[in-house]
């Protein structure tokens, strides 16, 4: 059965993928087969992608859920041809630390998807 929270849409250089919702390690599988495949369309024409991961009111079923997208996400091929990355978080302790950590200039977290956007939209290498 498809899941509208699994999902990843293309527009222009901007690559939107969303997992929400309670997560299992076949939705990380479903969704994961989406987004490569997105960011293969960039790739293959050595193009480069700005990224908005929208993890906003994710709740995986088990510990092994968050160990599988990371091991599928943070994938250097598709990382090295992004531009940028936005990742939407729910509110609090974690993003707060993420925000805080995080000593990238292309790596931003919001919990707002149109700030997000605007910072994706303006941001440029």
């Amino acid at each position: 059965m498809s899941n509208q929270n699994i999902s990843t849409t293309v527009s222009g250089d901007l690559i939107v993928t969303h997992l929400i919702g309670k997560i299992n390690t076949d939705d990380v599988n479903e969704w994961f087969h989406g987004f490569e495949h997105a960011c293969q369309q960039f790739i293959s024409e050595n193009r480069k992608y700005k990224l908005l991961v929208d993890r906003k009111g994710y709740t995986p079923d088990h510990f092994s859920v968050q160990k599988a997208w990371k091991d599928k996400f943070f994938n250097e091929t598709l990382l090295n041809h992004s531009m940028a990355i936005a990742f939407l978080l729910e509110e609090g302790e974690i993003m707060n630390y993420l925000q805080q950590s995080n000593t990238k200039k292309s790596v931003n977290f919001f919990d707002n998807y149109e700030q997000a956007l605007i910072w994706l939209n303006e941001y440029s290498i």
